[in-house]
């Protein structure tokens, strides 16, 4: 092992000597590691990632360790690369871009869940205004937010030449790309995930931000997929889901259905018995202040009661917290219509 990152170091330092021009300092050398496609374990093989440095800059190259080579990926032109992408994007859709995540790699990854070793690596020499031709050479995955509160549907009326250019490098390139649109500026720093969009995961549980995204638009296949988010309120309570109809998309009551006693909860609840009901499939995501369920209820835990095909059941939610700490929240898996009810309890 030590002999492998030994020569692995060496390769590095000459690799990037001779792509570059320039002697790297060593910060440090880690081995790689690779999933058993069979048992899913991670096992050392005979490459390592080193982490070098050059007038202050950390940057990493990935390269065999096994035996003298100078072909291998660095990550030294990430941020040339970025902000070419950032101006590239803003030209291409026409308005002001707040932040941008752009993900690449050398060659298409199949499995989305490996180490992330050789993200954002190329074994090329990047030559600044060729992003154009980049993005047909490498898998690119990338999520485009703004705060502007835009309807995104009306941005693509308006701009068929700009979806139809992202459809094409979809279909013909493989690119993955998701335009997210904040209700404001706050509500983007306030916004409990920014982490759409990687390992090509593009919209990965993006309701929990429903109260936050006004719409998105998602191209991963050859035709583009759209969302907006409806939020209502109730009770001081806000409900969050994907607007799918003209009008309110759920219905919303209080205490119209009794607590069951099977069994799953001790005491009385503390707060109101809500009742939520929607047409549509799709998640529903229940934001509940903070100081509400903690100061006024003083709550411990919440319940979901449901009455399926099996009849009645009840079980304990898991609940999250917004980053900003005002609200508690959980999203409820509303993928065949219907009803459920919830409720604190201490």
């Amino acid at each position: 092992m030590r002999k492998i990152a030994e020569t692995g170091e060496k390769n590095a330092v000459n690799y990037i000597q001779e792509k570059y021009g320039f002697l790297p300092g060593v910060v440090r050398v880690d081995r790689c590691m690779k999933r058993d496609e069979v048992f899913s374990d991670l096992y050392a093989e005979g490459c390592v990632v080193a982490v070098l440095e050059h007038e202050g800059k950390e940057f990493r190259v990935h390269i065999s360790g096994e035996s003298a080579t100078t072909e291998g990926v660095d990550d030294f032109q990430r941020e040339l690369i970025e902000e070419e992408a950032d101006r590239y994007f803003a030209d291409l859709l026409g308005y002001e871009i707040c932040d941008i995540y752009l993900e690449y790699r050398e060659e298409p990854v199949e499995d989305r869940y490996s180490d992330d070793q050789e993200k954002n690596m190329i074994s090329e020499f990047y030559r600044a205004g060729d992003f154009d031709n980049f993005i047909k050479r490498h898998t690119v995955y990338c999520r485009i937010d703004d705060f502007l509160n835009r309807d995104i549907a009306e941005w693509a009326e308006k701009n068929s030449e700009a979806v139809s250019f992202l459809e094409n490098h979809v279909s013909e390139y493989g690119m993955r790309i998701v335009l997210i649109s904040y209700r404001s500026e706050e509500d983007y720093e306030n916004g409990y995930t920014h982490t759409y969009g990687r390992g090509g995961l593009m919209d990965f549980d993006i309701e929990q931000d429903s109260l936050y995204i006004r719409s998105y638009m998602m191209f991963v296949e050859e035709d583009a997929e759209y969302n907006c988010f409806e939020i209502q309120e109730y009770d001081g309570i806000l409900f969050g889901c994907i607007d799918k109809k003209a009008g309110a998309d759920l219905l919303i009551e209080s205490d119209r259905n009794p607590w069951r006693d099977l069994g799953e909860t001790k005491k009385e609840p503390v707060s109101e018995i809500y009742s939520v009901s929607g047409e549509e499939s799709g998640f529903i995501t229940v934001y509940i202040p903070a100081d509400r369920y903690e100061d006024q209820w003083k709550g411990r835990s919440l319940y979901i009661q449901r009455n399926g095909e099996n009849g009645w059941s009840q079980y304990e939610e898991n609940i999250c917290r917004t980053s900003d700490k005002k609200y508690i929240f959980f999203m409820y898996p509303n993928f065949y219509g219907g009803d459920f009810d919830f409720a604190v309890f201490p």
